[in-house]
């Protein structure tokens, strides 16, 4: 499965959005949130997510071992920058 997220389109905070980011990576098939721009099955054993953060995009690709371990660690966790919980401006969806 393929994923697209803006998290620039969102207000959350940051524990926020790795709460549903977490709700999404522990039941791909049933969670869907306004950051997400794009979901495909693309056929493969593997979610793919390219996370846009900030000036950041990142490309993602996770065994379902990495997806469970990434829902309860939460998603910044795994960050090699530091993801800040507030954002002054969100991106307006088009």
């Amino acid at each position: 499965m393929y994923i697209k997220i803006n998290r620039n389109v969102c207000d959350h905070q940051l524990a926020i959005c790795e709460r549903c980011l977490g709700k999404f990576l522990a039941n791909p098939m049933g969670y869907e949130r306004q950051c997400f721009e794009e979901i495909r099955e693309d056929g493969s054993e593997l979610l793919t997510i390219d996370l846009h953060t900030g000036d950041h995009d990142v490309r993602l690709v996770l065994d379902e071992a990495q997806r469970k371990m990434m829902a309860g660690e939460g998603w910044a966790t795994f960050m090699d920058f530091a993801v800040p919980m507030y954002r002054n401006t969100t991106e307006k969806p088009e």
